[in-house]
């Protein structure tokens, strides 16, 4: 009941809604598929849902899971509006990268899939438990002041609108959410793989923090909501600083670097630029501030640059080599 009434002051679901839960067979999606068909939300959150699987093929034991999720999609068929399985194919195995190419993928796939359904409603199973590991993780990496604040229950990216309804809930709290225990599931193999940074910080690092205080989740996600509030406070500044950016009047020479960082990071979200690095912003910065230079570029990605045209900064998409645009 506590989850229904955040649902509904969130308005994160409606009757008249498709959504598509992200599905990878494990506990958590298991349980997110499960808990919304269920016929436990009232009527007016109840939307219609499908479900995809995405086998990423990265795995010695990828099929034997994509055969466990097929027989569990067709022992609950009767749940969901349309399922899928889809595959990742990969001409060559990338070496470097590979997590975040996996995840771009795995969205084109969402995205792709999600709109052949008519919907761009996409639903995930992220938990506390999952926020508090993206916190540290990105603090770890010296991510931007904004993405401390961890995920939101609902954000728009690249035309998806993704809702994480669990975001409140500790992974324990999620067996009480269904009619039926679980109790078969896939384990993901790499979950113990320690040379990814997020297993040492689920298996080794946050078990010892909890170990000096046992609360140490609610306070570091009572801390970031502390420092969300500082930064909507900001907020009118930082959208005045950057419509300025975005008008081509911004005082690059004269604005302290520590506001200028932040005033960037809400301009980059204004195009819809989330994942910007700070290496990247602080290049952006010294192309802005050199008084020597009225045109030049910035990588953003494989496919974005940030130009600089005299005082004027943009986004431009990269198609070929020859629409590079050379420092100069």
């Amino acid at each position: 009941m506590k989850l229904i009434k955040e649902l509904q002051d969130a308005q994160l679901f409606n009757a008249n809604e498709h959504v598509v839960v992200a599905l990878s067979g494990g506990f958590d999606s298991l349980h997110l598929a499960t808990w919304l068909t269920d016929g436990g939300l009232p009527g007016n959150l109840q939307p219609k849902v499908s479900v995809i699987y995405i086998n990423h093929q990265l795995r010695a034991d990828a099929d034997q899971e994509e055969q466990f999720v097929q027989t569990w999609l067709e022992a609950h068929r009767q749940r969901f509006a349309h399922v899928a399985i889809k595959r990742i194919n990969w001409e060559e195995v990338p070496q470097h990268g590979i997590e975040e190419q996996a995840r771009d993928r795995r969205y084109a796939l969402l995205k792709q899939q999600a709109l052949e359904w008519g919907t761009r409603i996409i639903v995930t199973a992220h938990h506390q438990d999952d926020q508090v590991e993206t916190i540290l993780f990105k603090l770890a990496r010296g991510a931007q002041l904004s993405q401390l604040m961890g995920m939101p229950m609902q954000q728009l990216r690249d035309g998806l609108d993704i809702r994480r309804p669990f975001l409140n809930l500790a992974k324990t709290d999620l067996p009480q959410l269904v009619k039926q225990p679980i109790l078969e599931v896939i384990e993901d193999s790499s979950n113990y793989d320690q040379t990814y940074a997020r297993n040492r910080l689920r298996q080794g690092i946050i078990p010892e923090l909890k170990q000096i205080n046992k609360g140490f989740s609610k306070h570091l996600l009572k801390t970031v909501d502390q420092l969300g509030a500082l930064l909507n406070l900001a907020e009118p500044l930082l959208a005045k600083q950057a419509e300025q950016m975005e008008l081509g009047t911004f005082s690059w020479q004269t604005t302290d670097s520590d506001l200028q960082i932040l005033i960037l990071q809400k301009w980059m979200k204004n195009q819809e630029q989330y994942e910007v690095k700070d290496q990247q912003l602080y290049q952006i910065m010294q192309l802005m501030k050199n008084p020597n230079v009225n045109r030049g570029s910035v990588q953003i990605s494989h496919n974005l640059q940030a130009i600089r045209n005299k005082r004027q900064l943009t986004l431009q998409k990269v198609i070929n080599q020859s629409d590079l645009i050379d420092n100069s």
